[in-house]
């Protein structure tokens, strides 16, 4: 049998964007948290990065996974690709990887990161690293006049206008982003076939199966005999190791009725 009677494919789909929906959601309540002093600034600073890993992903999850949605559901995933395109130049950039040249402007953008009186207390410096790296990259993101792409002006967080624009415009897309996987991930829960406890043993068979090696594939044939020949070879073991008998009648009752 092949792993399309699995539905191997649907499923990990499945997999992928309930993964993505806890994620954005645990952002989305971390990033609500309002901004109280330097460490929860910092606290902002530090999940607004890691943010963009999973919106990146969503990206990707968009682009490969195919979701038969109606015509508004299909509006909705083309504005939500277009406003990740940002999201994908910030990760490339400051997230995913530190690139060298983003780095220097950063360096150069916020001198009072070398200041001496910044090195006496960590945490500051750490939140002004937060910053150049953030601000850089977003102010990396321009149009061929040099603008700014999505806010037309650079964006420095500690001046308040800028800050709230900003975090206005990343917290639309994750909650955006959070309907739209709501959505997508039970359109392809109606298309799977949750198995019930008849199918337990098959279904713990093709587990047994699986192959970790990604540059082959995995093996998905099942045979009931070849099952229950596996299951009383570890009964069997299990009986030289001097698992308890009634222990061993009850797993016999059960592979044998």
């Amino acid at each position: 049998m092949s792993k399309e009677k699995y539905q191997i494919t649907r499923k990990s789909d499945f997999l992928c964007l309930t993964i993505l929906l806890h994620d954005l959601r645990c952002f989305d309540e971390e990033l609500s948290e309002p901004i109280e002093n330097t460490d929860t600034l910092l606290h902002k600073m530090r999940y607004t990065r890691n943010v963009f890993v999973s919106l990146h992903n969503l990206k990707d999850t968009i682009k490969r996974i195919r979701i038969d949605g109606d015509t508004q559901f299909t509006s909705k995933t083309r504005s939500i690709k277009q406003d990740l395109n940002f999201i994908v130049h910030i990760r490339n950039k400051g997230v995913g990887h530190l690139d060298r040249p983003l780095m220097e402007r950063a360096a150069q953008w916020v001198p009072e990161l070398f200041h001496e009186n910044t090195h006496e207390n960590d945490n500051s410096l750490t939140l002004l690293s937060y910053k150049a790296m953030l601000e850089s990259t977003i102010n990396s993101y321009l149009n061929e006049e040099g603008q700014q792409k999505v806010f037309g002006t650079e964006i420095d967080f500690f001046y308040p206008p800028d800050a709230e624009i900003f975090f206005e415009f990343l917290s639309d897309i994750v909650k955006r982003s959070i309907t739209w996987l709501e959505y997508a991930r039970e359109i392809i829960r109606s298309e799977i076939d949750l198995h019930s406890d008849d199918k337990i043993q098959e279904m713990g068979a093709i587990s047994g199966k699986t192959n970790f090696n990604l540059k082959v594939e995995s093996d998905f044939t099942f045979s009931e005999e070849e099952m229950v020949e596996s299951i009383m070879s570890a009964i069997d073991k299990m009986r030289k190791l001097g698992v308890e008998a009634k222990v061993i009648e009850f797993l016999e009752s059960k592979v044998l009725k």
